[in-house]
């Protein structure tokens, strides 16, 4: 099987501790799981320091520490950075292409590495920072900034505790929510209601009020979002007087977190709601085109979130025939595709569950590599959901044909070479696989994955 790793938002490779010690200034990571960390930090009352990175090549192993750092921009192995962590906390890692770092990835709504998460001895996350840096006082700054929380009488986990015991003031939900969200944890569309409806609602004649309640992405119809849209003059002032990017981050929060309660109740009713906001968030701009691929998408979301295949498969290839196969390759080639901005992913995601079954191929920004990867992980999904109807396969083969055209990537091949294998065309799977490999290792790539590939196709087993 290929390669197949969350889709996250990738800031840089971390390199920690690969190579063999070769100081004694070095971190020394738990060799135990998190939870069991956890149980003994609690026992002895001591921080944990939790590192979720990416697992580095194996050509990192035989860096030096100071390579690593010119390489990989990374000084958490300083000197005064371990010994500021080292005696204080239990240091622990984990990769991202590991069950366990993707579960603590999910647990934590990691979608950015390096994550760094400071937690309290009862394991709730007090601080996060994410990148490398060179210059080891960001890091120092970190450890300090986590300490002063863990002192602090208001920390996330004595707010958690007071939220348990009962306590419900709009004073206290206030600082509750935003102690939540400092850290990155979810903030639940409940808390938020709770929130709401201990205000009166003349606090929604203030312009400040209304902004701190759209910002934490309040799921459509809810009572905060019902709340928060009474004066339409201010929500009309919200979205023409603050800056562009919190216009975009309150959008994708509402569309984000309002999809996720679709999904986890099974309601179409409110996802196409969600479809129809997303969409609309491009009015302003009359981009028809976007408004329709931002419907789509979201209701893309859905169906499969929700394993309704007979709904997914039909919209997945409309989806890709309108608007990617409709563009000729040579228009492809000369343009420059802009990012998106309402689906730009951000540090602290809406802590939605990421979908685990995008490939991930390094692009450049060309307009055809952008294209390219997106025909790819659309064939990809046709591939995955299972389907053997003939017209599916035949459409995804097309769109993986075209990247390649696009942009020759090992991965890309890799794609045809399963579609033409499921179309039973074993002797084109077999040759396109090869090409795979060769392209691999032409690119610098580990070839092992897509030499397994290979064996299976030769032995019909794959």
């Amino acid at each position: 099987m290929p390669t197949v790793l969350v889709r996250y938002l990738l800031v840089a490779l971390c390199l920690l501790a690969t190579a063999p010690a070769a100081t004694a200034q070095e971190l020394t990571f738990e060799k135990d799981s998190l939870g069991q960390v956890l149980q003994r930090a609690a026992r002895l009352q001591k921080p944990v320091f939790l590192l979720l990175t990416m697992s580095p090549p194996p050509s990192a192993a035989k860096l030096s520490p100071q390579e690593a750092v010119r390489v990989y921009g990374t000084s958490l192995n300083d000197p005064a950075v371990v010994k500021a962590l080292q005696p204080d906390f239990l240091v622990v890692r984990a990769f991202n292409n590991t069950p366990a770092g993707q579960r603590l990835a999910r647990r934590y709504h990691v979608s950015t590495f390096p994550t760094y998460l400071y937690l309290h001895p009862d394991g709730t996350v007090l601080h996060r920072s994410f990148s490398n840096v060179r210059d080891p006082q960001r890091y120092l700054a970190d450890i300090e900034t986590f300490r002063q929380k863990l002192a602090s009488p208001d920390n996330l986990s004595s707010l958690e505790k007071r939220y348990t015991q009962g306590e419900r003031s709009a004073a206290f939900l206030r600082q509750y929510l935003q102690a939540r969200r400092s850290v990155g944890a979810t903030v639940s569309p409940e808390l938020l209601d709770e929130y709401v409806r201990e205000l009166p609602v003349k606090a929604f004649d203030q312009f400040a009020e209304v902004v701190f309640v759209h910002e934490y992405g309040p799921v459509l119809n809810s009572r905060a979002y019902n709340a928060a849209r009474l004066n339409k003059r201010l929500v009309d002032s919200l979205y023409t007087t603050l800056p562009l990017p919190r216009r975009v981050a309150i959008n994708n929060a509402i569309i984000a977190n309002s999809m996720q309660a679709a999904i986890g109740r099974r309601d179409v009713q409110l996802a196409t709601q969600t479809a129809g906001f997303a969409s609309a968030s491009w009015n302003s701009s009359s981009d028809r085109q976007r408004a329709s691929q931002a419907y789509s998408r979201n209701m893309l979301r859905y169906y499969k979130a929700v394993g309704d295949t007979a709904r997914y498969l039909p919209l997945l290839v409309s989806y890709y025939e309108q608007h990617y196969m409709a563009t000729p390759a040579d228009t492809i080639r000369r343009q420059r595709t802009p990012k998106n901005p309402f689906t730009t992913p951000t540090p602290y995601t809406n802590l939605a569950r990421p979908d685990s079954t995008m490939k991930m191929v390094a692009v450049s920004r060309s307009g055809g590599d952008v294209y390219a990867m997106e025909l790819n992980n659309g064939a990809w999904e046709v591939y995955i959901s299972g389907t053997r109807r003939t017209a599916y396969l035949a459409q995804a083969m097309r769109w993986s044909q075209r990247t390649i055209d696009l942009d020759p990537r090992a991965g890309y091949y890799d794609t045809l070479a399963h579609l033409l294998y499921a179309l039973r065309l074993n002797a084109e799977a077999e040759a396109t696989q090869q090409k795979a490999v060769a392209q691999a290792k032409k690119e610098g790539q580990p070839v092992a994955a897509y030499q397994e590939v290979l064996r299976k196709i030769k032995s019909r087993t794959l």
